[in-house]
């Protein structure tokens, strides 16, 4: 384990020396497997030109992926692109499905700092989903209560068996009931 954060210390001078206009960060989370998660900090008018998405997606492949051990940790490289601005849903799309190497998520709009906790809450959020048990457990507490209309006398005319769909005839005699309250 401490030598992928080794790894990814070098992966990550490397690129923050070359793409000076983006930011990197990165995160190894140990889920009965080791997972990589490279964090990539930049506007999405930036990741698209020339490509550059997929230009430091390959970097990190030939420099960090190429080094893990088993195929279920090179299955389990993450890249999250995180985007200060609106991405076009064109270049979200290309981003998420492509295939090569690692998964890859954009996180766009994002106007919050990035630190440790905002990068364990995208992890959680993108990838682990480790807060489903407290959300079911939450969910859970909730006790369902009686319906109780605002009017009784119109869902008294609602609950009735009549179908009203495509019966004009139905349909007239409801509005005139309604109309009467």
């Amino acid at each position: 384990m401490e030598k992928y954060l080794e790894y990814s210390a070098d992966v990550i001078d490397q690129l923050k020396e070359k793409y000076k206009t983006c930011d990197f960060q990165f995160q190894l989370v140990h889920v009965n497997v080791n997972i990589s998660v490279f964090f990539v900090l930049a506007k999405s008018s930036i990741l698209s030109e020339e490509s550059l998405w997929e230009n430091i997606s390959k970097e990190i492949a030939l420099k960090y992926q190429s080094k893990l051990e088993t195929v279920y940790e090179k299955w389990n490289l993450y890249i999250i692109y995180i985007a200060s601005d609106i991405t076009p849903k064109e270049l979200k799309n290309k981003v998420e499905n492509d295939k090569f190497s690692s998964r890859k998520i954009v996180e766009d709009s994002y106007s919050k700092e990035f630190d440790n906790d905002e990068a364990n809450r995208l992890i959680v959020k993108h990838i682990t989903n480790s807060d489903l048990k407290e959300i079911v457990d939450k969910t859970q507490e909730v006790t369902i209560s009686e319906f109780v209309p605002k009017n009784k006398n119109i869902w008294e005319l609602l609950e009735k068996e009549e179908k009203v769909i495509g019966d004009r005839e139905a349909q007239g005699k409801l509005i005139k009931e309604i109309t009467k309250l």
